[in-house]
């Protein structure tokens, strides 16, 4: 679904605001099953959207805290939904000001919701060039010869726990213990962030929510005795810019706007200059 508002809120003799707002929004669900060949999982039905974002977390105990072993966080074995790749809208906001022969356009447009994976964020993660891994502990390590890191979250200390073909718990009988065993940091960090061909770290899932400051452009009409002069009917030149600003709720390194995320460049600040000759 598309809503559109446009009008002028403001119109004097020599001054003129034009305004447009749009909203739009879009979700595919499933009509109907295969009863034969479609999967089993109780996560696909009839009337559920298509767009869950199944991913593989990390293994947690009652609280939602991270399970390690040995120091080393711990994969989860079964694929759970953690939301949906869609946005829940899309939206766009246009402004035209003139004032006798200057005008000023303006537009911010954006998403609101949806996860996108960052495979930039994990990639510099498992490299080590990510910006925050430079820190104590891994200048220990290297310096210092130390593996202090003591990952955040709990260890089994008893029992065990089963569960059905598609992860549902059936019986958990496991106790924990706060996690102490210090391990490698550049050990558990590439644990934690693997090689991106190989796994989407829940971590890395992002809220792609973005804000866009996508064009501002600034004209001058030249008055109509100076266009015949130069033997033209109009004459207009002006300056332009795009992209000169992106907020992003969770993207630090890269731009969501493109709606996939693979090792992408930063968005391109544009800057130019028009001239519009009517003869």
């Amino acid at each position: 679904m598309e809503f559109t508002l446009s009008g002028i809120p403001i119109e004097k003799d020599n001054f003129k605001w034009e305004s447009s707002v749009n909203l739009s929004f879009y979700h595919w669900y499933y009509a109907k099953l295969d009863p034969i060949h479609s999967s089993k999982d109780p996560r696909i039905g009839k009337g559920e959207r298509i767009d869950k974002f199944f991913m593989t977390d990390w293994e947690k105990d009652h609280d939602g805290n991270i399970v390690h072993q040995a120091g080393l966080p711990v994969k989860n074995k079964y694929q759970t939904v953690m939301g949906y790749s869609d946005p829940k809208y899309y939206l766009g906001w246009t402004n035209k000001f003139t004032y006798k022969n200057f005008d000023l356009s303006l537009s911010v447009d954006g998403r609101v919701g949806g996860l996108l994976y960052s495979w930039t964020e994990q990639a510099m993660w498992n490299s080590g060039a990510h910006p925050d891994s430079d820190n104590q502990w891994r200048y220990d390590e290297v310096v210092n010869g130390k593996t202090n890191y003591v990952g955040k979250g709990v260890k089994v200390v008893s029992g065990s726990a089963s569960y059905d073909p598609y992860g549902k718990v059936l019986e958990d009988t496991r106790e924990f213990s706060l996690n102490d065993v210090p391990v490698s940091y550049q050990n558990y960090t590439q644990v934690y962030n693997e090689n991106p061909w190989d796994h989407q770290a829940r971590q890395n899932i992002k809220d792609a929510t973005f804000i866009k400051l996508r064009e501002v452009a600034f004209n001058y009409t030249l008055p109509r005795k100076f266009s015949e002069k130069l033997k033209m009917k109009n004459v207009r030149v002006g300056l332009i810019s795009q992209n000169l600003f992106t907020w992003t709720k969770e993207f630090r390194f890269s731009d969501p706007d493109r709606g996939t995320e693979n090792l992408n460049t930063p968005t391109a600040r544009y800057l130019g200059f028009n001239v519009n000759l009517t003869f």
